[in-house]
């Protein structure tokens, strides 16, 4: 079956029992040379929030989570997380953090746009006893997939969505990547920045899943 595989973000999110707002804001972010003057211009900094959107990437940051997302396409993500994630966490050694993850969201289109048919191929199994009772022409397919790698447990989720494309409802198949990581608070700060630098790796682990589709 003809289909696209479209990369439609990437990230990490780091949570934490709560980041100190109170003093991250647009003023530390300057100060500590993570962001410059011009990308900080008319950002939001709020008691209950910080976010600062660029054409590369996005950061968001709540009292119990920092997000940090890549735009598909952008050739030097390693930079950014050693200039900005990295670089925060190294500033906030502190904070408790409890667990983090790297974030992988493909989305698969059909060239026939069927994704009854998609979903179906993939994941539709007839000598189940479960699958039987969703054996109807309009029934829709996903799955659940974990396993331990690269010090992380990996977690896969395949739902069938619909979106907005070009001004109208489109299906397609969502593969959702999850490399997670639990920490106790004494071994958060280095094993965070171990994660970071295995970005490359997880993100090629995701792209060689995404190819054996068929």
């Amino acid at each position: 079956m003809d289909k696209l595989i479209q990369l439609v973000d990437s990230n990490i999110v780091i949570n934490a029992y709560e980041f100190n707002l109170s003093i991250i804001n647009n003023v530390w972010l300057y100060k500590n040379k993570i962001f410059t003057e011009d990308e900080l211009k008319g950002q939001k900094s709020l008691p209950i929030l910080v976010e600062v959107r660029t054409k590369n990437f996005n950061l968001n940051l709540v009292p119990n989570r920092l997000k940090f997302s890549i735009k598909p396409g952008y050739q030097e993500p390693n930079e950014l997380l050693t200039s900005i994630v990295a670089k925060i966490v190294k500033l906030l050694p502190h904070t408790p953090y409890s667990a983090s993850g790297l974030n992988f969201i493909y989305h698969v289109i059909p060239e026939d746009k069927n994704i009854v048919k998609l979903s179906r191929s993939l994941f539709f199994q007839a000598n189940s006893k479960l699958m039987q009772n969703f054996d109807s022409e309009d029934a829709r397919f996903g799955s659940y997939f974990s396993k331990d790698v690269i010090g992380t447990r990996l977690k896969l989720d395949v739902k069938p969505i619909t979106v907005m494309a070009t001004g109208k409802e489109e299906d397609r198949l969502q593969f959702a990547f999850n490399f997670h990581i639990n920490f106790s608070s004494n071994n958060a700060l280095d094993r965070i920045l171990n994660l970071i630098s295995k970005w490359d790796e997880a993100k090629n682990l995701s792209d060689q899943i995404m190819n054996n589709i068929d």
